[in-house]
């Protein structure tokens, strides 16, 4: 597959499954023994990984749009920067147990690096803005004004 080919599917994977709620594009998207790598966490093999990480981001933030905002191609690889928003109407379900809906408005960010082979993604590194969700959910206190000299 051309870059721009990689480069849209690493988008399908923002906007449909993220986006749209459309867990069934990740089985396209990813092959089905896909290595996925988070900056915390042991690597995850195959695509219900993803499935699992839309659903909560999505129970939790039912309008989530998921905003493409750079990429860039060499390779077998993509590096993309998405943006996701939304209202924080539902529970925010963590390992330690759910965190209630605030009602407020969210926005957080993920850097990700796609590796593709026979048009599909095989292996991803990712890193979520955990911190600037936490902190706008309240789990985390917010940074403290920066005095103005």
């Amino acid at each position: 597959m051309s870059l721009d080919e990689n480069k849209a599917l690493a988008k399908r994977l923002y906007i449909e499954v993220f986006g749209a709620g459309n867990m069934g594009a990740a089985d396209e998207i990813l092959a089905p023994d896909c290595v996925s790598h988070a900056a915390d966490a042991p690597p995850m093999i195959g695509p219900d990984q993803i499935k699992r990480q839309a659903f909560v981001l999505r129970g939790a933030i039912p309008d989530l749009v998921s905003t493409l905002e750079d990429q860039v191609a060499e390779g077998d690889r993509v590096a993309s920067r998405w943006i996701g928003s939304g209202t924080n109407t539902g529970a925010l379900m963590l390992p330690t147990g759910a965190i209630p809906a605030t009602g407020k408005t969210i926005r957080f960010g993920e850097l990700r690096i796609d590796r593709f082979a026979n048009g599909r993604i095989v292996e991803s590194w990712f890193i979520p803005d955990r911190l600037a969700l936490w902190q706008q959910l309240g789990v985390l206190p917010a940074p403290a004004p920066t005095p103005k000299a």
